[in-house]
């Protein structure tokens, strides 16, 4: 199966990316530079996890799509007006998985495991770990890289929150010691910024 996107796709991503910049800009006093900067990174970060979401998921046979969620949109918007910004709730879509589908060849169905599922939804934190790991050596050098280093590790840490429908319930449910150093690792990393 071809990785691609569909136009809406693409616009969704877009509209989710921008709306959590803004939203993580709340706590800064919404200063027009800061939101700026911190919609660049999200997008360099947000962005990323949701497309190793839908690479893996392509990888096991199946269709993939990001899908904005206007009311989590909506939630984290207002959640972080309310809060002046010291709340973020960082689920504005998802990337939805059908196992089966209509393709070119007719209906399609794949079958998942429990361990695929799991290597799924851990691709998305691993993804901000990564960025997150890449970017610590130089964190200290100025705002932008430590700023990287923080929303990376928010993003890894919430997403495995062991809560349906969160990565990290799909990943505790299949092996409790991978999502044990997942969210250590992405706890001590937003501890260090």
């Amino acid at each position: 199966m071809k990785f691609s996107f569909s136009g809406q796709e693409v616009k969704e991503l877009a509209i989710s990316a921008a709306a959590l910049g803004f939203i993580f800009s709340i706590g800064s006093g919404l200063n027009p530079v800061t939101i700026i900067m911190i919609t660049a990174i999200i997008s360099l970060s947000f962005i990323p996890h949701e497309l190793a979401h839908k690479y893996v998921a392509m990888k096991y046979g199946c269709f993939a799509r990001y899908q904005m969620w206007k009311s989590g949109l909506m939630f984290a918007l207002v959640l972080a007006i309310v809060t002046g910004g010291k709340f973020v709730f960082a689920a504005p879509g998802a990337v939805m998985i059908y196992t089966a589908f209509r393709d070119g060849n007719g209906v399609r169905q794949v079958g998942l495991t429990a361990k695929q599922n799991a290597f799924i939804s851990a691709a998305g934190p691993l993804t901000n770990i990564m960025i997150a790991l890449l970017f610590l050596p130089i964190a200290g050098q100025n705002v932008f890289f430590s700023t990287v280093v923080y929303i990376n590790s928010f993003l890894a840490l919430f997403n495995l929150l062991p809560f349906p429908p969160l990565d990290g319930s799909k990943i505790i449910w299949y092996n409790f010691l991978m999502w044990g150093v997942m969210a250590g690792v992405s706890f001590s990393l937003l501890s260090l910024v």
